[in-house]
């Protein structure tokens, strides 16, 4: 009798596990898919403090490293970048850069034409590079906390931004670059203070990208992916790109991206609202150390902020580098610039890009 009672169970527990499994991709497919729009704007604080780290002059003007704190503990470091002061009222770019570069982007942009330049370092105090599997998972909650809260931090800088007497309120854009360009549209969307968005070497579709990305067997990638994705889902671009309009969007993506496939990247230029501009260029994954983005991207940026009336003509042309100033290699800088001016003509606009004006 014991020996013919164990049939039943055997029978069932094949079901039981795809129930199992079922119940949790469910569950998991509804998480990721959450709002969390309402959870970031409710996260911020007030500002309460502002400390100086460090301040020091430079040729392009100074360099000031700021802690921000809020009513609820939240510490931020942005680093401004600040041109001489002239009495008029500046336009701000503010920046979520590379995991590694943080808040150090101001220091590496060739000139800041008319910009303020606040690039905000994310709220994460752990080490970001050479970890071990177990450092990394063990970091692994502060990682993500880091990216939930990025948004709040972004909002925090701006409540920091509208009480200076040298910004221009009116005039204030987010640009999110390669790491930063994933976390943009969340931040954007949920600080209807941002007035331009700027997504430079972007993606949609964060589970997609896991995959593209890992180094795992082929058959392991999408669960791998899947599991991953759970982490990151809350800051998924496009659950946020179409909600930053009807304020205008610059995507930038490069069609030899290996770190951001194009498809991914269409998926994101195609989810944004109008009036957005997207533009392809025939370079790779390009940072902000490389020729290609001092150079061409640059000269696109300037394009864009000219077109939405962020910045005059006279304004955007002070941003772009002058010739002399473009990296090059000395040895062939005819071939160099040729070779600028070949990219610059082959970029493609796939997206209307008539944006109104932001100030008439």
């Amino acid at each position: 009798m014991a020996k013919a009672s164990r049939w039943p169970r055997r029978s069932i527990l094949p079901g039981v596990l795809v129930l199992a499994v079922a119940g949790t991709w469910w569950a998991g497919e509804r998480y990721a898919a959450r709002d969390w729009l309402p959870w970031f704007v409710a996260q911020k604080g007030e500002l309460v403090s502002v400390a100086v780290l460090n301040r020091r002059q430079t040729p392009q003007g100074m360099l000031q490293a700021l802690r921000l704190t809020d009513d609820r503990g939240l510490a931020v470091d942005v680093q401004l970048r600040l041109p001489p002061p002239d009495g008029r009222l500046r336009p701000v770019l503010v920046i979520l850069g590379g995991v590694q570069t943080g808040g150090r982007t101001s220091e590496l942009v060739p000139d800041t034409g008319p910009f303020i330049l606040a690039s905000v370092d994310y709220p994460y105090a752990g080490r970001r590079r050479g970890l071990s599997v177990g450092q990394f998972l063990a970091a692994l909650p502060a990682m993500r906390r880091a990216v939930l809260m990025t948004a709040p931090a972004t909002m925090l800088v701006l409540d920091y931004l509208h009480t200076r007497e040298d910004v221009d309120r009116d005039r204030i854009v987010l640009a999110g670059g390669s790491f930063g360009a994933l976390l943009a549209p969340a931040a954007a969307a949920a600080e209807p203070r941002i007035d331009g968005l700027v997504v430079l070497f972007g993606a949609g579709d964060l589970e997609s990208l896991i995959a593209a990305t890992l180094d795992v067997p082929g058959p392991f990638d999408r669960p791998v992916a899947w599991i991953a994705n759970l982490i990151v889902s809350p800051v998924e671009p496009l659950k946020y790109i179409g909600r930053v309009a009807p304020r205008p969007v610059l995507l930038v993506n490069g069609r030899g991206d290996a770190r951001m496939p194009e498809a991914l990247g269409r998926k994101l230029q195609e989810q944004a609202g109008n009036p957005k501009k997207a533009v392809w260029l025939d370079i790779g994954h390009a940072t902000i150390r490389s020729t290609e983005f001092r150079a061409v991207v640059i000269d696109t940026l300037a394009d864009w902020l000219a077109e939405t009336g962020v910045l005059s003509a006279g304004e955007a042309d002070s941003l772009r580098l002058r010739d002399e100033d473009r990296p090059k290699q000395p040895d062939d800088a005819e071939a160099e610039h040729a070779r600028l001016d070949e990219i610059s003509e082959t970029r493609q606009v796939d997206a209307p890009h008539d944006s109104p004006p932001l100030h008439p």
